[in-house]
């Protein structure tokens, strides 16, 4: 997280944002959340299971749409279009 999705304020660390006290752990529990699901979509490629990649990408990107998850799931689609 780099801001406070309520008043913008740049995230210091912590639970709760340091302008405003908006209680952010749910917040970053999804994050961590989102980063596990590729982490794990990384590794079903590396085992050449394409399948399990687009589900753990799916997973991440119902989380957050995060940079990382697009290109997975741009890379998992390729493949299994060949």
């Amino acid at each position: 997280m780099e801001r406070c999705p309520n008043c913008g304020a740049r995230y210091k660390g912590g639970r709760e944002c340091h302008r405003c006290g908006m209680e952010l752990s749910r917040l970053l529990h999804i994050e961590s959340q989102a980063k596990r699901w590729e982490q794990v979509a990384v590794k079903r490629l590396a085992a050449g299971d394409r399948e399990g990649a687009e589900t753990a990408v799916a997973r991440s990107l119902a989380l957050q749409r995060r940079p990382l998850a697009l290109v997975l799931r741009a890379f998992v689609r390729q493949g299994s279009a060949e």
